[in-house]
This record gives structure tokens, C-alpha cells and sequence, in this order.
């Protein structure tokens, strides 16, 4: 009975998932169905192919009402208490560091794929293929929009699904750890991309971990914001910068492990 109710609960966190995509979905009908009736020029600049970024200015808004709608009406009644407590200067500079240091943990993990062997295993190669084409020079109102998608309402819309619906709802019905594990895999899978997919199953966990004993989305947030950011700068080929980011390890391992050793309220 505990492993069925486990799946159970499983494939109706999976299901919550889902809704992005059905979300997805029904404003690109929508959009192309107004745009063939009226021909408008606003939605034909929304909805242009080679742009694709534009039309998530529609998505995310409203995947981020429908998920917010789920978490504070269903998902986050009788929440558990926050064993850490944050004040407002200590959750910036944690959550900016942990964001930063997250970076240098991509961009070994890219490099290591890119100059070893492992870079001629097909998927690989191909995972690879697309991750550099996906960071392709854009014009400077291409490059505002992705700033905008992915640097900003990505992260809020990802943080509230994962970290608020996937987890609490998982943590409710399993435990803690499971939902932990499970949403950060989710997370991370939703990237369909190999390369991508492991270090943002690894941010998942950072940012799993953040919430989880904190309980405040706004810090996870930070942390996705900061990561997404950086990484629409493409600042990798930055020696310096990327030594910077590996330094950083050091404080992110620490305030990690000061998390998961805390077990009672504790504000710092």
C-alpha cells in the first residue's frame, strides 16, 4: 500500500507538472488561431518563429497565475514551520552567492563533457550541439527579451511549480527527503536537454535545499534569477569570472551544510 500511494502521489506531482505544457500549448493555438482572424502586428511579432522567446511574454504570466493560484488557495495550506530564518540582507547575499557559485558547477560540468571523450557519445555531442546553439549571438532587443523570459519570469514560474507545488505537494503526501529528491529530478528532466538536465537537477537540490528549511519561494527565486541571469551574459568565457564562481564553493558548501545540520528555528 506505501509503494502505490508513493507512485500515486508521484504521478499527480508529474500531472501538476504537466500543466505548464497544456498551458503552452493552448496560448500557441490561441495566439496563431487571433493572429490568422485579425493579423494583427502585435501578434505576428509575438508569435514569429524565429523568435520564440516573445511569446513566452504571454506564458509565463500566465503559467505563474495558474501555479500561484494552485500553491496559496490548495498546495500551501498548513505549511510546517521554517527551521531557518532569514533576515532580508542575509537571504540576498546567501541566495546571490549561491546563485554565483552555481555557475561555476555548470560550466566544469560543460567543460568536462566538452574536452573528454565523453563529447563523442552521441547524445552527448548533440546535447552539446544544442546548448550552443540555444547561447547564439542576438540582436539587442532579442537579447532584452530573454533577459526578461529567461532571466526573470522563467525562474519565478520554475520556483513556484518545483519548489512550491511539486514539493510541498510531494512532502505532504510522502516525506520530506522524497520530495527533495523527486522535484529537483522533475526539474531537472523538464530541461530535455542530458547536459542541462544533470546540473539543473544539481540547482534543483541547491534551491530544494534553500526552500526546505527556510520555507520562503522568494529565496529560490533569487537563487534561479541570479543562475539565469549570469547565464544570459554568458560570462563563461571570463577566466577570471569563472574562477570567481569555483572560489565560491566554499561558502555555498558551507552554507549548505549549516542548513541540513540546523533542526530547530534559528535566525542568522
Amino acid at each position: 500500500m506505501k509503494i502505490l500511494k508513493i507512485a500515486w502521489a508521484t504521478f499527480i506531482a508529474v500531472l501538476l507538472g504537466f500543466i505548464f505544457f497544456v498551458i503552452t500549448d493552448l496560448v500557441i493555438i490561441s495566439l496563431g488561431f487571433a493572429y490568422n482572424k485579425t493579423g494583427s502586428a502585435i501578434l505576428d511579432w509575438l508569435t514569429l518563429p524565429q523568435e520564440m522567446d516573445r511569446i513566452y511574454l504571454v506564458i509565463y504570466p500566465l503559467s505563474i497565475l495558474v501555479y500561484s493560484i494552485i500553491f496559496f488557495k490548495w498546495i500551501n495550506r498548513d505549511k510546517k514551520e521554517a527551521q531557518v530564518h532569514w533576515d532580508i540582507k542575509t537571504g540576498v547575499v546567501c541566495s546571490i552567492m549561491a546563485g554565483i557559485a552555481f555557475g561555476g558547477i555548470s560550466t566544469l560540468w560543460v567543460m568536462l563533457l566538452k574536452n573528454t571523450a565523453l563529447s563523442n557519445i552521441g547524445f552527448i555531442k548533440s546535447s552539446l550541439e544544442y546548448l550552443n546553439a540555444s547561447s547564439a549571438n542576438k540582436s539587442t532587443v532579442s537579447f532584452i527579451i530573454s533577459l526578461v523570459v529567461a532571466g526573470i519570469l522563467a525562474p519565478i514560474n520554475e520556483e513556484i511549480i518545483y519548489r512550491g507545488v511539486t514539493f510541498n505537494f510531494l512532502e505532504k503526501r510522502v516525506n520530506t527527503k522524497y520530495a527533495l529528491i523527486v522535484s529537483s529530478l522533475m526539474f531537472g528532466i523538464i530541461h530535455l536537454s542530458f547536459v542541462q538536465s544533470v546540473y539543473a537537477t544539481i540547482m534543483g537540490l541547491i534551491s530544494g535545499i534553500v526552500y526546505m528549511k527556510t520555507r520562503k519561494l522568494r529565496w529560490s527565486i533569487l537563487i534561479h534569477i541570479t543562475i539565469n541571469t549570469l547565464a544570459t551574459y554568458e560570462l563563461t568565457s571570463n577566466l577570471i569570472w569563472v574562477a570567481f564562481t569555483i572560489i565560491l564553493f566554499l561558502p555555498l558548501g558551507a552554507m549548505l551544510y549549516k542548513l541540513l545540520k540546523t533542526k530547530t528555528n534559528y535566525a542568522y
